[in-house]
């Protein structure tokens, strides 16, 4: 999504299952944004999920993109800011305050297999969870959650920097 200067781009990283790739696929591509990558895809979910997740984006005529390792991912695709999206208790950050006043790309990382992301792994970016969510929710529920807020977020980011926006209360 590129509306106010701000790219989101979903990752789902070190997955196992050929149902978490494409169920987040379908929550990408569902949502309305145009690329979806996966790195470090093992097992069945880069045997099947990886070309089923493949073939889904083409007849959606949306992008997918599969690398080798999120370090990879970094290095290509360049992002301006890497979010790392965990459970409550292992971020304290909410989604809402890393993307405020964010322009340019936006990568946004998900953990595809248990426990997420690797304490290495977090050293690549900013550590986040979704605003209002307690407890863990699952990988696809945080994906889901966490793209929807940013998809508003971004909307919203958008209307203010229309001409003629005023704030509330604004004179």
């Amino acid at each position: 999504m590129t509306d106010t200067g701000v790219e989101v781009i979903p990752l789902l990283h070190n997955v196992y299952s050929q149902q978490r790739v494409v169920e987040v696929a379908k929550v990408v591509y569902g949502l309305g944004f145009k690329v979806f990558v996966v790195t470090k895809a093992v097992g069945s979910a880069a045997q099947a999920g990886v070309p089923e997740a493949q073939k889904l984006a083409l007849k959606l005529d949306r992008a997918f993109i599969y690398l080798p390792d999120l370090p990879d991912a970094i290095e290509v695709l360049k992002p301006d800011k890497v979010l790392l999206v965990l459970p409550r208790k292992y971020a304290p950050m909410p989604v809402s305050e890393a993307v405020k006043g964010a322009s340019g790309k936006v990568m946004v990382v998900f953990g595809g297999a248990e426990p997420g992301l690797t304490k290495r792994e977090l050293e690549l970016g900013i550590a986040v969870h979704p605003d209002g969510i307690e407890e863990d929710v699952g990988a696809t529920g945080l994906a889901a959650i966490s793209l929807y807020l940013l998809r508003t977020l971004v909307g919203a980011q958008r209307a203010r920097t229309e001409v003629g926006y005023r704030a509330p209360g604004a004179p």
